[in-house]
């Protein structure tokens, strides 16, 4: 596998040499080094559809994948990822502009962007003029203020006549210090009328297809994904999730939510009982997961109901709301606990049967992970169940290894070894998958 400076440098060759382009910010250091976690690159549309396959051959070449795949109306992100055999995990963030707009009503195109962009011997980068534009139009028309941080780029350009004829054009403004006065709706108005003067054909297409692929992302996207980790007590799940999160970096690390057992979109069962005064009193020793004694099928069967329908609805509350952008969801344990482990749910019913009911209705996980090893390395580890009782949980996840959607992984010797072959495997699927979006 290719480093993240070698893969950056074997791009921007290709983008140079085929390409008008420029990167829109945090170019200092590019393509041997990239302090931010994304590449921000301006060009038309046309041109991505040109070069996407060359740089899919590119990103294939240099052993990584594509993990997260995003297609928006003004923007298409390659979030690109590879792991190497000593478990070295890289991810790089490709984010292809296509103009600076809002709500479909474009503020600045490609081309005005690129005008004036700079080549510094490696890449081409726009000038201080459209750098400043960029962030300022955008931050103005959706009512925020133009960050501190940015206030050297600013002094170098808005002075400028480029700048202020821009402000005039799209805003009505004379300059920046005008524009700074107004309210975020009145830039926004202001823009599309002079959309609708300038482009009146084009503009309402624009807004149509910003709302066709809002609607579609929200109903059929799923750049990020879900992992559910399954296992007896012992067999390292905590440590595997650490690690994998340590793993994935800046662009997962602060971008996931982690959940146990399930969405609890609804309360413990044992507490709805209390509360509706069928129970007493409710045994809150957590601590011991199993201490709970064997309930009958009809029990069993009211208690699967009632978590189904927090996993049904829990799912799309607090999972699908997460993984339709570029967010990574975890669940340690999932409804595949259930499955595995009966006594620790309480549910006892046929694994086939709880196969089958999940299967037809329980809102499947992208990636279920069976995380286990051998009696003798999980008693050596932690004691919380006896030899046959981690013999039972393994005998289910046997059952379970091979079917659609689950991947068995021993975790005998060090938990980057797990780690790495969960991330090949979801990195291979993600990338099987996003070449389908790619089109």
């Amino acid at each position: 596998m290719k480093t993240s400076a070698e893969l950056l440098t074997s791009l921007f060759a290709l983008l140079n040499e085929r390409a008008e382009y420029a990167v829109l910010r945090n170019f200092e250091g590019l393509p041997a080094c990239n302090p931010s976690r994304d590449v921000d690159i301006i060009l038309e549309p046309a041109t991505y559809k040109e070069l996407k396959h060359a740089m899919l051959e590119l990103v294939e070449s240099s052993g990584w994948k594509i993990v997260t795949y995003l297609k928006s109306d003004r923007l298409i992100t390659w979030v690109c990822g590879g792991v190497d055999s000593a478990c070295r995990v890289e991810l790089v963030q490709l984010d292809f502009f296509f103009d600076t707009s809002v709500f479909g009503i474009r503020l600045l195109s490609a081309a005005k962007l690129l005008k004036g962009r700079v080549f510094n011997g490696a890449i081409h980068h726009v000038n201080k003029e459209s750098e400043f534009l960029d962030k300022y139009v955008y931050d103005r028309a959706v009512g925020a203020s133009y960050p501190e941080k940015y206030a050297a780029t600013r002094a170098a350009a808005e002075s400028s006549d480029r700048v202020k004829d821009t402000l005039s054009e799209l805003f009505g403004v004379a300059d920046a210090k005008a524009c700074d006065e107004c309210g975020g709706r009145t830039l926004l108005l202001r823009a599309l009328i002079s959309n609708m003067v300038r482009h009146p054909f084009s503009t309402p297409l624009r807004f149509f297809r910003f709302e066709y692929y809002r609607l579609l992302n929200y109903i059929r996207s799923n750049t990020g994904f879900s992992i559910g980790f399954t296992g007896p007590d012992g067999s390292g799940k905590t440590t595997v999730i650490d690690l994998l999160l340590e793993k994935l970096g800046d662009v997962f690390r602060t971008a996931h939510v982690y959940y146990h057992f399930r969405p609890a979109l609804f309360w413990n069962l044992g507490e709805v009982a209390h509360s509706a005064g069928i129970k007493k009193e409710v045994d809150r020793d957590y601590n011991k997961p199993h201490r709970g004694g064997r309930t009958g099928a009809l029990s069993s069967l009211a208690r699967l109901l009632y978590y189904s329908l927090d996993y049904v609805l829990g799912y799309f509350v607090k999972v699908k709301s997460v993984t339709r952008i570029t967010r990574l969801v975890i669940f340690d344990r999932y409804f595949t606990d259930i499955i595995c482990d009966s006594r620790r749910s309480r549910i006892y019913l046929p694994p086939k049967f709880l196969y089958w009911f999940g299967k037809l209705f329980i809102p499947s996980l992208d990636y279920n992970i069976l995380l286990t090893a051998g009696s003798d390395v999980i008693l050596a580890r932690k004691r919380e169940l006896d030899e046959d009782g981690i013999r039972s949980i393994n005998d289910r996840i046997d059952y379970l290894t091979g079917k659609p959607g689950y991947l068995k992984v021993l975790n005998e010797s060090t938990p980057e070894d797990a780690v790495r072959t969960i991330l090949e495997h979801v990195f291979a699927e993600q990338h099987r998958k996003n070449i389908k979006r790619l089109g």
